[in-house]
């Protein structure tokens, strides 16, 4: 057990004011003071050792020692101010109505950083050239706004001239909702509408006709045969003008550089002829496939 003068006493200080920090030297290496002291249950201060040593507070730390050039390596770092959040009070009542909007209040984190790379340091360095930014600030949340949508129109025509089909009408955005207000209803409403009953038979039908395929060329070796029998032909037609006019070898010589010439020069020259197909069936109602006719 303890003494009972003991029992009697508690440390002040515990919690108190640092002093300056002091030092030889300027940065981590200095050290920091604060008064500690015993003093009795009713008021008055008495020695040391009448207090728990166990329960002594430290009255001395480690600190970092600022000097006036610290200014260019240290500087407070502003984060953004967050969403303004509403001020919770018991005392005032929420109108029933929001008129100009509700009072609320904002923060945002202050960190003293090192300018070269970042580094979070102690708030007491940049407290030394200026004090710390204003951490929070009252700010006003808006009265929330609903989307507000015009009138419907009137209602169109039937789909379809005969059997059942829809019909549909719509209405446009005035104002888009602002705030956390109630989103916009459907724009557009369709309804089930019915004509005279269809007496053909053919509207139990649809055609349906898919898309074009890819170009496609002959076979390669039909393209040479076909070549070929131009050519032989073009031979067989300058063999016979040559039987019957001697003169005409000169002139079929000079045709055939002009056209190789031109084949050259032309880029289009040796374009071929493709063909293209598509799926057309004939559709019931039913899902169906059944013959064209």
């Amino acid at each position: 057990m303890l003494p009972w003068f003991q029992e009697a006493h508690y440390w002040q200080g515990k919690g108190g004011p640092w002093g300056r920090c002091m030092g030889d030297e300027c940065g981590p290496g200095g050290i920091q003071t604060r008064a500690v002291w015993c003093a009795h249950v009713e008021g008055w201060t008495t020695l040391l050792t009448n207090c728990k040593q166990a329960e002594r507070p430290d009255n001395q730390q480690n600190c970092f020692k600022v000097c006036d050039w610290h200014k260019e390596l240290y500087d407070w770092q502003l984060g953004s101010w967050n969403q303004c959040q509403p001020v919770i009070s018991r005392s005032v009542e929420k109108p029933a109505e929001c008129v100009r909007g509700e009072e609320g209040i904002q923060t945002r984190d202050i960190v003293c950083v090192q300018k070269a790379n970042g580094v979070i340091v102690e708030d007491t360095i940049c407290e030394y050239f200026e004090p710390k930014p204003q951490l929070e600030q009252g700010c006003l949340i808006p009265c929330q706004k609903d989307c507000i949508v015009t009138e419907f129109s009137i209602w169109s025509e039937c789909s379809k001239t005969c059997g059942q089909g829809l019909k549909h009408r719509y209405r446009h955005v005035v104002a888009p909702p602002q705030f956390g207000g109630f989103v916009c209803p459907n724009l557009t409403e369709f309804q089930v509408c019915s004509s005279s009953p269809c007496a053909a038979e053919e509207s139990m039908y649809s055609l349906n006709v898919g898309p074009w395929s890819t170009c496609s060329v002959p076979h390669s070796r039909h393209i040479r045969q076909a070549r070929k029998r131009g050519k032989n032909k073009e031979k067989e037609k300058d063999k016979e003008k040559a039987i019957r006019d001697p003169e005409a070898r000169e002139l079929i010589k000079k045709k055939r550089n002009r056209n190789r010439q031109n084949r050259q020069e032309n880029k289009y020259w040796d374009i071929q002829i493709g063909y293209q197909t598509r799926q057309v069936m004939c559709t019931h109602r039913n899902g169906k496939t059944v013959a064209l006719r």
